[in-house]
């Protein structure tokens, strides 16, 4: 088996040139056939209330606006929408689901709740119709805080299950008692990580189109798994998989967001069923901001035991997860994600995490980039720079004394996580190489020395990020299809959705790396459910090492069948041939050769020539003509991991943070493609920097959202963001053929605690030890300036 490294002159990302002249087809850009029938477009009346319950909904009105078609109320359509399915830890205890249905019936619960639609022939009249629909509600407290969500007076969300505390789960192992009894020393922090609207560039949208005499649905979504959607989508409107046929256009961004469905997506599917016609739905941006998932939304209750000499010895951590208004997908699982990465890079004796996942009248939380690891990330990591504050030692010298050294690996935490392999005090090495950590910190002394009103900071951290995952459908994980065409082109086929990564790239990199060929050579197809492929999803840094091995092994199946197949025309033994230039050569004899084309064309005259494959397992398509499908399923997760450093200014007349210099040094494994992994660190590192000091989705008492407009909700710009150094150093995971680990959520996990740290770095001379994200201007402001007015 060969493992693949792109040459440097192959690491332009090909896809790119459509997207950046706007002629990217998005789910608004799809058109259809003209024998089709028009299309509809479908808008949502949503709740302006946190908390109410419904009493009448008049659609009259609506009905006549010109151009509307049809309006629907939850009522209407609940025995056509089954309730939507959550997922929760196997392991919780008492479990409480609530149900749900895709729109409210008797009750909303969280503003932006959708309670009808509307079907009208244009956007716009679509728009009018929902405006002319009339709710009367019965306004009722709403509980916003997740802390005070569990008390016992709190409003309740579900009367029916008296409590909002949906489940409880402990995750723990080692001797937490012994750990606390050996320490020294212990502290105690409450975090929070706020709420975050993904933002991706294109917010959800959709489009179906049922054809009433074959009984078939086509559908184009928005989303991170074709399959995914495909087998809900069946589920919701009781059809059989194989008669939905599931196409993504390009897709905007996704961020984890657009892993499942929140609802709007199956109203739609069901309208387009019962009218026959096309229906569209694309959400506008403040309907995004106001209704979709949110990330994050952790309130975190650490202790820690830890030693004279900094060596951190237990970790005893209580998560209160909000949920919001109800279990969307795995968003009650975030905070469980959490509770298993608590080790982060560190040798700790005994860990015990409590979760509980609570419900709010809030957005549902679900996946945002980094998924659970940047809340772990945070709480270790500002664990770790408090014990450096307390015991007044270096806070790398700390990280040092607690490094899980590189001959320990394979390395099982407490938690129970297996680490396949790394190298955490390289990676820390070369970040304060970078930085010149000794020399800025020789600058900030004489800084200190001096009095100024901007204050220099150095923040560290050093994290994991597990990857890849092990969740499988139908016994497979990722599945694809290599096939040598007639004219000696390749083809991939495979089940991955793309949302802006680059797969195109890497994919026909790694074939074409195989068969020593340009990557223009090699034709990608993905991002449909009628391919010779498979994919749980696009999600949890995992493509590369998932589908890429899946590739990977497809070609070098395809590969050997070639050589096989060209050993009996050429009548010499197959080690003595060599793959070259899109020619199969008997070495040492270059016109001694046959052509890649030649051998595909004479498999479709002859197909006897070659032992065909058994049926793809996935839809029982036949493997036909020089073409080998293989699926890959890792047995569990990599752990890439990390070292950044962020040196920043505080400007204490102002309360503005300037980053001076960020350095990033992060290990995904085997880098199969350099540019496209540093692109991914970029992106992270931006989304990372936007959580720790400008982004969060902020509610008032009664439950409304504040933050529906990027007016509000504020994004890092351009002159925000400073200029990255970046590193990469590679261990190599044994988990996959390719040796790869992900890198697509570093920057999110590892930049909000490099740049808090290095923010109470800068005010530690005022006494400043804690301040929660974001680290808005106005926040600094007070905080200063009230350490100041207490000094006076």
């Amino acid at each position: 088996m060969i493992r693949q490294r792109v040459p440097a002159g192959l690491e332009r990302r090909s896809e790119d040139y459509p997207l950046i002249t706007g002629r990217g087809a998005y789910v608004d850009d799809i058109r259809l056939a003209p024998e089709r029938p028009a299309i509809v477009q479908m808008a949502v009346v949503r709740s302006p209330h946190a908390h109410a319950r419904i009493g009448t909904i008049d659609l009259e009105a609506a009905r006549t606006v010109t151009g509307v078609v049809a309006a629907y109320t939850g009522a209407e359509l609940v025995r056509d929408l089954p309730a939507l399915v959550p997922l929760i830890h196997s392991d919780a205890k008492d479990v409480k689901l609530p149900e749900r249905r895709p729109l409210a019936v008797d009750k909303v619960r969280y503003a932006g709740d959708p309670v009808a639609v509307v079907l009208a022939e244009t956007a716009y009249a679509a728009r009018d119709g929902r405006d002319q629909v009339h709710v009367d509600y019965e306004p009722l407290p709403a509980v916003i805080d997740p802390v005070r969500a569990l008390e016992p007076d709190a409003p309740l969300l579900y009367e029916e299950m008296g409590r909002n505390l949906i489940q409880q789960t402990v995750t723990q192992g080692g001797d937490l008692s012994a750990a606390f009894a050996q320490s020294t020393h212990t502290l105690q922090l409450r975090l929070e990580n706020q709420r975050l609207a993904p933002s991706s560039m294109e917010p959800r949208g959709c489009l179906f189109d049922y054809d009433a005499s074959s009984g078939e649905l086509n559908a184009w979504i928005s989303s991170q798994s074709v399959f995914q959607a495909r087998n809900t989508l069946a589920r919701f409107l009781k059809m059989e998989p194989e008669r939905i046929h599931v196409h993504n256009a390009d897709v905007g961004g996704a961020f984890g967001a657009k892993t499942i469905f929140l609802g709007e997506e199956i109203i739609a599917a069901l309208l387009a069923v019962r009218h026959a016609r096309p229906v569209k739905w694309v959400e506008d941006r403040s309907e995004n901001l106001l209704a979709h998932v949110h990330g994050r939304g952790q309130v975190n209750e650490i202790e820690a035991a830890y030693t004279d000499t900094g060596r951190l010895l237990g970790l005893k951590v209580r998560i209160i997860g909000d949920t919001g208004a109800f279990i969307y997908g795995i968003g009650a699982m975030m905070p469980i994600f959490t509770s298993t990465m608590l080790s982060g890079a560190y040798q700790i004796q005994a860990i015990e995490c409590t979760v509980l996942s609570v419900l709010t009248n809030k957005v549902p939380i679900s996946a945002y980039r980094g998924a659970g690891r940047p809340e772990a990330a945070y709480i270790v990591e500002r664990t770790i720079e408090e014990i450096a504050r307390a015991l007044q030692l270096d806070p790398v010298e700390v990280r040092r004394r607690n490094l899980i050294p590189a001959t320990a690996f394979p390395y099982r935490t407490p938690t129970g996580l297996t680490y396949d392999s790394g190298n955490y005090q390289l990676a820390l090495d070369k970040a304060l190489a970078l930085a010149d950590y000794a020399g800025w910190r020789e600058k900030q002394r004489q800084r200190r020395a001096r009095p100024t009103s901007k204050y220099l900071g150095i923040g560290v951290s050093t994290f994991i990020e597990t990857t890849g995952g092990t969740m499988s459908q139908n016994g497979l994980h990722e599945a694809a299809t290599v096939r040598i065409l007639p004219d000696g082109r390749l083809r991939v086929q495979c089940g991955v959705a793309h949302n802006g990564q680059g797969h195109f790239t890497i994919f026909a990199q790694l074939v074409a790396q195989l068969f020593d060929i340009p990557g223009s050579q090699v034709e990608v197809q993905m991002n449909d459910t009628s391919l010779p492929g498979y994919s749980t999803g696009t999600n949890a840094s995992r493509i590369t090492q998932t589908a890429g091995s899946a590739i990977h092994l497809a070609a070098n199946a395809v590969r050997e069948k070639a050589l096989k197949l060209a050993s009996q025309q050429l009548e010499v033994a197959t080690q003595d041939l060599i793959v070259t230039s899109g020619k199969i050569m008997v070495q040492g004899s270059p016109s001694h050769f046959v052509e890649l084309g030649a051998l595909a064309r004479a498999v479709e005259q002859q197909p006897e020539l070659i032992e065909h494959e058994a049926p793809n397992p996935a839809n029982g398509i036949p493997i036909e003509g020089l073409a080998a499908w293989r699926s890959f399923t890792p047995q569990s997760a990599a752990i890439a991991s990390g070292t950044h450093i962020a040196i920043v200014e505080v400007d204490s007349e102002t309360g503005d943070i300037q980053i001076l210099r960020y350095i990033a040094v992060d290990d995904g494994g085997h880098i199969v493609n350099h540019e496209l992994a540093e692109a991914q660190m970029h992106g992270a590192l931006t989304q990372g920097i936007g959580q720790a000091l400008f982004e969060g989705v902020f509610y008032d008492e009664a439950g409304r959202n504040l933050t529906t407009t990027f007016m509000e909700y504020a994004l890092p710009a351009p002159d925000q963001v400073p200029d990255f150094t970046l590193e990469l150093v590679e261990t190599p995971s044994p988990l996959n053929p390719l040796g790869a680990k992900g890198i697509g959520e570093a920057g999110t996990i590892g930049a909000p605690p490099t740049i808090v740290n290095a923010t109470l770095d800068a005010l530690a001379p005022l006494g400043i030890t804690d301040l929660d994200m974001p680290l808005l201007p106005e926040k600094i402001w007070f905080a200063i300036h009230a350490r100041q007015s207490s000094q006076h």
